[in-house]
Order: structure tokens, then C-alpha cells, then sequence
């Protein structure tokens, strides 16, 4: 391995992020002393002092409008002339999973004939090889893969393995990328977030579910409250169907839909094993339940034993008062 380089993730293409020095930690974590860590950033909006800091030996980037940045097509150009000025013989390209750069690694993995290895969990470096760490059937079983040659190859990382602390460095070569406009036939319209309200609970990163023990509750506004801070479509058990509190499509369990969320917040459900059966591909799960022998607790991450019209509402107070926090906006991960 002769160079270790990054394609930092920016939010916004304007500010670094814990996924960005997650990104960097993992390189670090696997190149060898004599081996170059080279950083390359494209973005629409950066001091120069930030460059200037980064923890690498050289740092290449490019700096274009913002309704550019939000096409890949010009990431990926920069990304290929940036290619062009290294020299290297064995390099590791690494990436993190976002749809942007996940589209530019597949894009470069095939343009550049260089072997992609996607969805890391986790990297290592043994005797001169990378062993990559994957989930499969759904986080049910891991994967281990390396590359046949140690040549050059690429990797892309998930989302949520991409966390750490800010770093800072003196980078010997900084040097800009020219990236040309007229080379794109695509543009950049407009985007769209969907709000809680339109997400499929299937397709969301959160999801609240509820059941019989919010029944008759006093604080369903601040569970409405909570699904808007988290935006999170609101689904629940058979029960709650049953009961006319969510409708028939949004049932989760093994009698409708299985959910895969990065977040479940079960309110008021007992966790029967048909319900359970609807969240096993969740990743993690809080349980409020005034029953502390109720099954849901046995599957949780978090478990609140408690009345839901008292806790759901100090959790919304809890986490509007982060959110309006500006020392932790940036980094604050609740959906």
C-alpha cells in the first residue's frame, strides 16, 4: 500500500461532520507509517483555514456552485482529475456509503477498472491485506472479503460505522481542482424532503410504533410532537389496528409490513413474537412500557419503564432542547 485517500463527506457540501473524521479515524487505523494519507474535498462553501488543518499529507479540492455540488457528475469529474495528478502504484480509495459518493466510487470503480468492495462495516489490515467486515440476510450473519491483488482498490463505508472526533494536521500539498461546467448534461432542479407524514414506514430511518397501552392516553399530541423532531411515520401493532389507532397499511409485524429502520420507538406495545417478527431488521429499538416484564424489553436497546403520557413528553422536551442547542446541532443523529 503506497497512499491511503479519502473523499471526505461534507453536509450540505459546506461542514465537516462526525461522518467525515469517521472516515478519517478509518484511515488512519489502516495505513502503515510510510504510507501517504491524502484528503480530497469537494464542496461549495469552505474556509481555506479548514483545509489548511486537515490531518493529511496532501489535500486536493475542488470548489464549485451549490446546485452543482448536488450533482454527482461533477463530483465525479474532479474525483477522475484528482486521479490523474497521483502517481501511486498500490492506493486505497476510500468512501463513505451516502448516495453521493457511493454513486461517484461506483462510477470511478468502473471508469478506472479498479475493484469496489461496498457497505463496509468495519476495515482491517493484516499482513499487508484489507479484510472488509459486511452484514447479510439482513444483519442476521457477517461477511468477510479482501481483494485478490494488492493493487489499487476501493471501499465504501456505512453511514453508521462513520463517527468520530475532529483532527487536525499540517498538509504539505494543497492543491485545487478545476472542475469544468459545461461538461455535465444534467442540472440540478430542486429537492424535496418528505415529512413524516408521507413516508412509507418501510422506507423511513425512523419509525414509531404504538399499541394498546397508548389507548385512551392523554399525550398523543406528543407522540405527533415526537414524530415530527424524529421524523418518523407512525405504525403499530395488530392491536392498534385492531383498535383503529393507525390504518390497516401501516401494521407492523408478521401479519403486515417488516421494517427495517435504523430507529424504532415502540410506545405502549407489549412485543408480541409476531410484532417482533415485523422489527428484526430494525437496528435499534426503544421500548416504552409501563410493564417491566413485557417481551419488547427483551428486544430493546433502550427500555423506559414507564407511563408514555409522562415519558413521551420529556422526551420531547429533551430532544427539542438539543436540537436548539448550537454547540450540538451539527453533530446531533436522531434521524
Amino acid at each position: 500500500m503506497d497512499a491511503v485517500i479519502c473523499y471526505l463527506p461534507l453536509k450540505n457540501g459546506q461542514s465537516f461532520t462526525e461522518e467525515t473524521w469517521g472516515l478519517v479515524e478509518i484511515a488512519k487505523s489502516i495505513a502503515p507509517n510510510n504510507v501517504k494519507l491524502i484528503g480530497f474535498v469537494v464542496y461549495s462553501s469552505l474556509p481555506r483555514n479548514q483545509l489548511e488543518q486537515l490531518p493529511f499529507d496532501e489535500v486536493y479540492y475542488a470548489n464549485v456552485e451549490y446546485d452543482k455540488w448536488k450533482v454527482s457528475d461533477y463530483h465525479f469529474q474532479a474525483f477522475r482529475r484528482m486521479q490523474a495528478r497521483l502517481n501511486f502504484q498500490k492506493e486505497v480509495y476510500l468512501f463513505s456509503s451516502n448516495p453521493l459518493y457511493l454513486d461517484v466510487a461506483l462510477k470511478a470503480a468502473v471508469q478506472s477498472e479498479i475493484p469496489i468492495i461496498t457497505n463496509a462495516m468495519e476495515i482491517t489490515y493484516e499482513n499487508k491485506h484489507l479484510t472488509v467486515k459486511r452484514e447479510i440476510y439482513k444483519a442476521k450473519a457477517n461477511e468477510f472479503c479482501t481483494f485478490l491483488e494488492d493493487k489499487k482498490q476501493m471501499i465504501s463505508i456505512e453511514q453508521e460505522n462513520l463517527y468520530g472526533k475532529q483532527s487536525f494536521g499540517k498538509p504539505y500539498i494543497i492543491e485545487e481542482i478545476k472542475v469544468m461546467y459545461d461538461q455535465s448534461p444534467i442540472k440540478f432542479i430542486s429537492e424535496h424532503q418528505l415529512d413524516w407524514k408521507e413516508l412509507k414506514i418501510t422506507e423511513a430511518k425512523s419509525v414509531i410504533g404504538i399499541g394498546r397501552g397508548v389507548y385512551g392516553g392523554v399525550a398523543f399530541d406528543s407522540i405527533l410532537q415526537l414524530a415530527e423532531i424524529l421524523n418518523a411515520p407512525i405504525g403499530g401493532s395488530k392491536v392498534a389496528d385492531e383498535l383503529g389507532l393507525i390504518p390497516r397499511e401501516k401494521r407492523i409485524g408478521a401479519s403486515g409490513s417488516t421494517i427495517e429502520a435504523d430507529i424504532y420507538v415502540a410506545i405502549g406495545i407489549s412485543g408480541s413474537s409476531q410484532h417482533l417478527e415485523g422489527i428484526k431488521g430494525v437496528k435499534y429499538v426503544v421500548a416504552i412500557n409501563n410493564d417491566p416484564s413485557a417481551p419488547i424489553f427483551k428486544r430493546c436497546d433502550i427500555g423506559i419503564v414507564g407511563d408514555f403520557n409522562e415519558v413521551v413528553p420529556k422526551l420531547v422536551q429533551s430532544l427539542l432542547q438539543e436540537r436548539q442547542s448550537e454547540e450540538n446541532n451539527e453533530y446531533l443523529h436522531i434521524s
